[in-house]
């Protein structure tokens, strides 16, 4: 849904603003401390990976694939494929996927190649792994990269998610209409919210999932300016538990388009809120099962907000990751990565990326900032 609004309100501006307003203002205090550089070109990251314009200037291109994560406040993983992106060359080499784990001092921990495999993927998992997915299969992996548990679901899930607390595996499963959520070591089944529940969860046609909770937005009619509700499910079991009980949060003054972007923990909903008219901007709020709401600092006209990327520990510092969006879903002319301080309500760092495959993440104790772009991993210390 969001993306369907941004198209129905940017889309006229959006090429004009590229040449205009294309970075994020500038910070006016500087973090502390000077930034750890690493440069991933003596690691075998292919030249062109981050270029902005890939995807319309290649004349071949190579499956590219990059990530960014933490493990825990001392291990970052990153991963690449090795592979030139744009080459005259045939597409039928093999393409190799290389993960290496770093320390906060840019030492290499572990390092380890793979065969790119079809529908494979990599992400975070709780007890600071790192999960190896390929359809319904999963590997888990130490902060060394070592092989320490094997699981599958029943049948590979229709979408898997990362939650920013990491503490269990939500995916959406194969029909559509049962979120499940797991635990890991070993790969269990925690609790199931299922979508077939009232006429009001079934109007809801995209959900954002926490830890054991799903967030969406409740539509009255096909308008996005009727989206004034925000609904949070909760699995049935769980409702006696002081967070296990599910909430709402809604507006009724004037038309407005309310979305959920992440939750930073069960009773704590970053929603971005935008008024009908054609100079209002995106805003973004944190609220509360109680009512109450945190109105966050603004982001830049033509900016939104596409995902949490790292909650500190106290959850009052957070990381998002900011798009702009051209006129299609796959058309991003920019990235931007922001942490932002929701008691002093500011921004504490800001970074503009590659529109491609640049990635960002806030350390779980938010003393650190990581951006992989330009071929380097930097490490950003935080005030």
């Amino acid at each position: 849904m969001r993306a369907a609004r941004r198209r129905t309100i940017w889309s006229a501006l959006i090429v004009l603003l590229s040449f205009i307003a294309f970075p994020l203002r500038s910070l006016s205090q500087s973090a502390p401390g000077k930034p750890l550089e690493i440069k991933l070109a003596p690691y075998g990251i292919p030249r062109g990976l981050f270029a902005s314009n890939r995807p319309f200037t290649c004349l071949h291109a190579h499956p590219a694939w990059a990530k960014l994560f933490w493990l825990d406040s001392g291990h970052v993983f990153v991963a690449f494929t090795t592979n030139p992106p744009c080459t005259f060359g045939s597409g039928s080499d093999p393409v190799i996927l290389r993960a290496i784990v770093f320390d906060t001092a840019g030492n290499k921990i572990a390092s380890h190649d793979w065969p790119l495999a079809e529908n494979m993927s990599f992400f975070p998992a709780p007890d600071h792994t790192v999960v190896i997915r390929q359809g319904n299969k999963l590997q888990f992996l130490d902060n060394r990269l070592e092989v320490t548990e094997v699981g599958q679901f029943e049948e590979a899930p229709k979408h898997l998610w990362v939650t920013p607390a990491r503490r269990t595996i939500p995916l959406l499963t194969r029909d559509g209409v049962t979120f499940e959520f797991y635990t890991a070591d070993p790969l269990k089944l925690l609790s199931t919210i299922s979508l077939d529940q009232s006429s009001e969860i079934k109007s809801v046609l995209q959900w954002i999932p926490g830890d054991e909770r799903i967030a969406g937005s409740r539509c009255l009619d096909k308008s996005v300016y009727s989206c004034n509700k925000i609904i949070v499910v909760t699995p049935d079991a769980n409702f006696i538990r002081p967070d296990g009980a599910p909430w709402s949060y809604e507006e009724t003054e004037k038309p407005v388009a309310l979305s959920p972007v992440g939750f930073l923990d069960p009773t704590h909903l970053v929603i971005s809120r935008l008024y009908k008219g054609f100079f209002h901007g995106e805003e973004l709020l944190v609220v509360t099962p109680s009512g109450a709401r945190i109105q966050l600092p603004k982001i830049d006209f033509g900016f939104d907000p596409r995902d949490i990327i790292g909650v500190a520990r106290d959850g009052a510092r957070f990381a998002l990751e900011l798009d702009r969006q051209g006129m299609c879903d796959e058309c991003i002319l920019a990235k931007a990565f922001v942490v932002i301080d929701s008691d002093a309500k500011k921004f504490i760092f800001e970074r503009t990326g590659s529109a491609y495959f640049s990635g960002g993440e806030l350390s779980p104790d938010g003393k650190r900032m990581a951006i992989l772009d330009d071929n380097k991993l930097i490490l950003y210390p935080l005030p």
